[in-house]
């Protein structure tokens, strides 16, 4: 019955994608959090969603002559995301290592970098942000509740929870510090009482459901992205005040299991807690760096790390042998947990440095966004760049632990940032910037 249901509203809503292409692109992310299967307790038609909208959204966009502005496609972050994918593609073909999902992921990647594409045609407002970041806010949020239900449950790290792209916990959180500064940039760009309080609570759900994986990269990344979004957004008082007030209302998740795990850098003995060491992380961090020596141009081949580095297992014959046999097991063997080094081992400097230079590009973008504050102009643009550039920064920092580059989400994050931030610069490329929302009418912190 629920399937029924789903098939019916895809219906109803196809005639308004075929119009207004953004909508479909908007719904399809917004399905990549609040996935189908979620909704019908499981089944098959998770699938047929996605290459539905994908397929009604093309179709629409050849209908209202979308296609014909292509050359607004080719920005520096995009071109930077084709040139990732091209050395993913050839570090496949080169590969001496069998790994049947590396094709799956990487064409999974080219999907999502093909959506992202259509956001720089499709997007033509500042209203259209607005629209797509306000959306995936709100899914996030639903999710987030969801989980902390799930946690209170059983389900103590949230595992599972983002599905197969971001299911497991550090993952979940990594998401979620992306765009916990975005509701904030959102609640202090708010031109009324209600809105500001609405984003604050949407940003305390995301606290919260951080702090319920117990992901110590999660913390780490949610102090970075708060520190940054104060010096971006020229708000250091206010994200202290809120970190302050956000403390006390999710001091009820921080168990003692919690503030536990939360002990790291410890060596253990026991077999069963060597998942939770940060010591074995370093082993691993250190394998991908000799595996990154040996084929610095272009790796080993996408996803092929956990194969690649068995052959320097001789080079830890120093460790404990229960130690050693674990971070180097025969069965289920583990990745690298980095991002960053996780680009050098499998695809060398040719496809790390594009993704390097993606995240710092990112990052700079911060700081256009704190002078166009200091200029108080466009303030609503700048406190959202400032907000998805401070997500963005606490991001690179989660990824330091866990394989994230299929994350879909910081593709599109990245471009929204590149299109804010050509607009704020005034560049033709970017969008025309409308008045401010209407003026405060209730004192916010300040």
């Amino acid at each position: 019955m629920r399937e029924i249901a789903l098939y019916i509203l895809i219906a109803l809503s196809a005639p308004a994608v075929l119009r207004r292409p953004f909508l479909g692109v908007v719904i399809y992310l917004g399905a990549n959090i609040v996935r189908p299967e979620m909704l019908f307790w499981g089944g098959g038609g998770g699938s047929f969603v996605f290459i539905t909208y994908y397929l009604l959204i093309l179709a629409g966009c050849l209908l209202r002559g979308e296609l014909s502005g292509l050359g607004r496609i080719f920005q520096r972050e995009y071109l930077l995301m084709l040139w990732m994918l091209a050395a993913i593609y050839l570090s496949i073909l080169l590969t001496q290592f069998q790994v049947p999902m590396s094709s799956y992921f990487a064409t999974d990647l080219a999907k999502t970098l093909g959506l992202c594409g259509l956001l720089y045609l499709l997007i033509k407002t500042l209203g259209d942000v607005e629209l797509l970041e306000t959306t995936l806010l709100g899914c996030l949020t639903f999710l987030g509740i969801w989980g902390i239900e799930q946690q209170m449950l059983g389900n103590e790290r949230l595992e599972g929870l983002g599905g197969a792209a971001w299911g497991d916990s550090n993952g979940v959180a990594s998401v979620y510090v992306l765009f916990l500064p975005v509701a904030l940039a959102f609640a202090y760009a708010a031109g009324k009482r209600r809105r500001f309080w609405i984003f604050m609570g949407v940003a305390a759900v995301m606290v919260a459901l951080i702090v319920c994986t117990k992901s110590r990269g999660g913390l780490l990344g949610m102090t970075a992205c708060l520190f940054s979004f104060a010096i971006y957004a020229r708000k250091t008082a206010a994200t202290l005040k809120v970190a302050l007030l956000f403390a006390l209302v999710v001091a009820p998740f921080a168990t003692d299991a919690y503030l536990e795990r939360m002990k790291t850098l410890q060596g253990v003995s026991d077999v069963e807690n060597f998942e939770g060491s940060a010591r074995s992380r370093f082993i691993l961090w250190e394998a991908g760096l000799m595996v990154f020596s040996r084929n610095p141009v272009v790796g080993t081949g996408f996803l092929t790390y956990p194969e690649a580095k068995m052959e320097f297992e001789g080079s830890f014959y120093h460790l404990d042998d229960q130690f050693r046999e674990w971070v180097f097991r025969k069965e289920s063997k583990k990745v690298t947990h980095n991002t960053y080094i996780q680009m050098l081992s499998d695809c060398g400097v040719f496809g790390a440095l594009p993704f390097f230079l993606l995240v710092a590009g990112g990052i700079r973008s911060g700081f256009r966004a704190r002078g166009s504050l200091k200029q108080e102009r466009d303030r609503a643009a700048g406190l959202w760049l400032a907000g998805c550039s401070a997500g963005l920064t606490g991001f690179s920092v989660c990824i330091i632990t866990i394989d994230s580059i299929t994350m879909p989400f910081i593709y599109v994050q990245l471009a929204v940032i590149g299109i804010l931030s050509r607009t704020l610069s005034g560049s033709s490329a970017g969008l025309p910037l409308v008045v401010e929302p209407e003026p405060v009418v209730a004192e916010q912190p300040a």
